[in-house]
């Protein structure tokens, strides 16, 4: 059984795959050549999908088991929300076009879309995780953590991993988390996010209903979603494409090179080159992130 999906003509699929190889740690997918490998489980089947890429649609391939109907449709709405599929990039490409900024980046990313991370759990706990370390030390966290929880299946002498449950994140040990070397801070960070959802207080299609301002209040009254973090989720996972992570470092290293300043901007320049972004505040990030790739 055999999933197509069309893609838009504005889609860029050298530059996607340069995004998913930024990391040879990333575990939440996998990457076979031209293949992407991504576990979905559902209440009753684990699904595994390869995901292919030609001129004009995405082939999904089912392997280990098939979805059912809803299965199926999941699959196809997670996966059109990761590469951003629906979103209409004309506006931001008009406006782009005549940003100082943005104008060139455009030129050198052509038809650049947001890998997102559909899943709000991973995202809210991918943000935690890379609060105050570097990208390359949180991906490591992040495997480890996943590769101790054990989501996974094994599929031709090969094993295939999932992001853990909130469950799994709440109940593990002080200790595990220590040899995981997680601080103690981001530990209880993590629980905070798990328990949110395992008592059903946070949901993707809620906050989606949501304005962008009262989406961004709800997710920073959560411990240990700052700003930032909760930024990072309505960019990354939200698809709020006024979201804005001011105060990233990758951000304000991207714009010292982009611009070849003598120092990183602060808050009050980087606030000032933003006016001309706005309501595309998340898509001028990513393409200033991708430029330090």
């Amino acid at each position: 059984m055999t999933l197509k999906i069309d893609l838009p003509k504005d889609f860029n699929k050298e530059l996607l795959f340069q995004y998913l190889r930024r990391s040879s740690d990333e575990i939440s997918f996998s990457l076979e050549g031209e293949s992407v490998f991504k576990l979905f489980f559902f209440a009753t089947k684990v699904v595994l999908c390869k995901i292919d890429f030609n001129e004009r649609q995405i082939s999904v391939d089912f392997l280990k088991s098939n979805p059912n109907t809803q299965e199926k449709e999941d699959i196809e709405n997670y996966i059109r929300d990761w590469f951003d599929l629906d979103t209409n990039l004309s506006a931001f490409q008009e406006m782009a076009a005549n940003d100082f900024i943005l104008r060139p980046l455009l030129k050198q990313f052509p038809n650049l879309r947001i890998v997102k991370s559909p899943d709000l759990f991973e995202a809210l706990s991918w943000s935690i995780i890379g609060q105050q370390i570097n990208l390359t030390f949180a991906y490591q966290c992040k495997r480890r953590l996943v590769k101790y929880c054990n989501r996974s299946i094994e599929f031709e002498d090969k094993t295939y991993y999932a992001f853990p449950t909130p469950e799994q994140v709440f109940h593990m040990e002080d200790q595990v988390y220590t040899d995981l070397k997680f601080s103690r801070q981001k530990v209880r960070y993590l629980r905070k996010v798990a328990e949110a959802f395992i008592h059903n207080e946070l949901s993707k299609k809620e906050l989606q209903s949501l304005s962008f301002t009262e989406a961004e209040a709800r997710l920073t009254a959560l411990k240990g979603i700052g700003k930032w973090s909760a930024n990072y989720a309505l960019m990354r996972c939200l698809g709020f494409r006024e979201a804005f992570p001011i105060a990233d470092v990758g951000l304000h290293n991207a714009l010292k090179k982009h611009l070849n300043l003598d120092h990183k901007p602060n808050l009050s320049e980087i606030g000032e080159w933003a006016k001309n972004w706005k309501g595309w505040e998340a898509y001028a990030t990513f393409y200033l992130w991708h430029s330090l790739l």
